[in-house]
């Protein structure tokens, strides 16, 4: 006949259960290294955690956003210096065309012509599907310079925009809270409007005899020009590097506020590691006592 110890192998059954739930999370834990695989499991800084993990979302959501303006801004920086070499050469063809007169300027108004058609297909770049120089008419070529579109000028002129059909709507984007970034250039900014007129009297001004107060104005058009595009140039570089800190600062912000989350949610793997084992080892000793009690007699507890 056996002693009775239903009390102390209930007792110990519910301290094995315990341990298995135990011993169930630390081994999940050990695999995951996560505390938990909800936020049930770390309900006390369950609100922290969901808050901190939106706002890494958005600062990434953020800095995908200026990243993909960093691809556009170097597309504008890659055809304004193709600009200035378009305008370099032609400032070398009109200075020559002055300073040797009939004999060497009967070919200006080839070379003005094929920079007109240059300088336009360069206002008409597409990038991402869209026409980076029409505002926020993107959908079409926004230059034309066709003769009728843009007529033949003669000196002294005036500005002309006719070769233009976008709109003036500068391109910008928000790249982070209470941050907006503007970013777009217009093919009827003055730099290029000078440019396009300039190269429009050189490729129409006669040369027998010389027009000259056509090429002068020209020259001079051409000077402004670069001058204009240059400081295009300037405006894209700082804003390019504007967009390298808004970059930079989502990063270290995400991988701070990431490195927080882990604090909050990760399990040290060694600490975890050595629970799993004692665990184990409870579990062998809950197991053999109640093995033992299971097989305790009478004669065995009187003896």
């Amino acid at each position: 006949m056996r002693v009775s110890t239903a009390a102390m192998q209930q007792n110990m059954l519910s301290q094995i259960r315990t341990v298995q739930s135990q011993l169930a999370d630390a081994t999940e834990q050990s695999s995951s290294g996560k505390k938990s695989d909800s936020y049930t499991g770390v309900a006390d800084s369950s609100y922290v955690i969901a808050t901190l993990s939106a706002e890494i979302s958005e600062s990434s959501a953020y800095a995908d956003i200026a990243e993909s303006i960093q691809n556009r801004v170097e597309v504008y920086y890659s055809t304004l210096s193709d600009m200035v070499d378009v305008l370099t050469d032609m400032t070398s063809d009109v200075s020559a065309a002055l300073s040797t007169g009939s004999d060497n300027s009967l070919g200006i108004n080839e070379s003005a012509s094929a920079a007109l058609e240059t300088f336009a297909s360069l206002l008409n770049t597409q990038f991402e599907g869209r026409y980076i120089y029409a505002g926020s008419a993107s959908d079409r070529s926004p230059v034309s310079v066709s003769a009728t579109d843009y007529p033949a000028l003669t000196s002294p002129s005036a500005s002309d925009l006719g070769y233009y059909s976008g709109n003036d709507d500068i391109a910008s984007a928000k790249v982070a809270d209470g941050t907006t970034v503007e970013y777009g250039i217009t093919a009827d900014n003055d730099a290029f409007e000078q440019a396009l007129r300039a190269f429009n009297l050189a490729a129409n001004a006669s040369t027998n005899p010389v027009d000259e107060d056509a090429l002068t104005e020209a020259q001079e058009l051409i000077e402004a020009a670069v001058a204009g595009v240059a400081e295009l140039q300037n405006q894209v570089s700082y804003t390019q590097d504007q967009l390298d800190n808004v970059v930079d600062m989502h990063t270290d912000f995400q991988l701070t506020v990431e490195a927080t989350v882990s604090n909050l949610t990760d399990v040290d793997l060694a600490e975890a590691v050595v629970t799993l084992e004692t665990l184990s080892i409870q579990l062998e000793a809950s197991y053999s006592v109640t093995a033992q009690m299971s097989d305790m007699s009478l004669f065995e507890y009187l003896r």
